[in-house]
């Protein structure tokens, strides 16, 4: 039993030294979401902002006010669709299919929103905006990103 806990405290001791910051391979790139005039929201706004590593992977942060209050809200990147010139009203597919930035999350009580999440850079490279969707009713989005 005390060799178990002498192998865990060595293992937990080696994965914090290795514990170091992320090695960036470029700088931070923030863009404003668009209020997408949604009815029930009065000027939603914020930003995304991400940074690629050399791990290969994208950090992405998006920050948003002026939600619904206690609401679960989740987010994509998405490719260029064909229903319009406009990345954020063409409709594109998400990128990579079927995955979310981050988690589904929930507003605060004065509709404040952050979502974080890690991406495979190449999986993005046909991203051309971020939005966020309410996480009940996807077709109901408060915010979009172009890139």
């Amino acid at each position: 039993m005390n060799r178990l806990a002498l192998l865990a405290l060595v293992g937990t001791i080696a994965l914090a030294s290795c514990n170091q910051a992320p090695d960036v391979s470029g700088k931070s790139v923030t863009k404003s979401f668009t209020d997408m005039k949604l009815a029930g929201y009065t000027a939603p706004s914020g930003t995304a902002k991400y940074v690629d590593l050399n791990s290969g992977d994208r950090v992405t942060t998006l920050t948003v006010k002026g939600l619904l209050p206690n609401k679960a809200y989740l987010a994509h990147y998405h490719a260029m669709g064909t229903a319009s010139t406009d990345p954020c009203k063409s409709g594109g597919a998400v990128v990579p299919a079927n995955t979310m930035i981050g988690m589904t999350e929930t507003t605060d009580a004065n509709g404040n929103l952050t979502i974080k999440g890690l991406q495979a850079t190449a999986a993005l490279k046909d991203a051309k905006y971020i939005n966020v969707h309410e996480a009940s009713a996807l077709a109901n989005v408060p915010v979009c990103a172009p890139l």
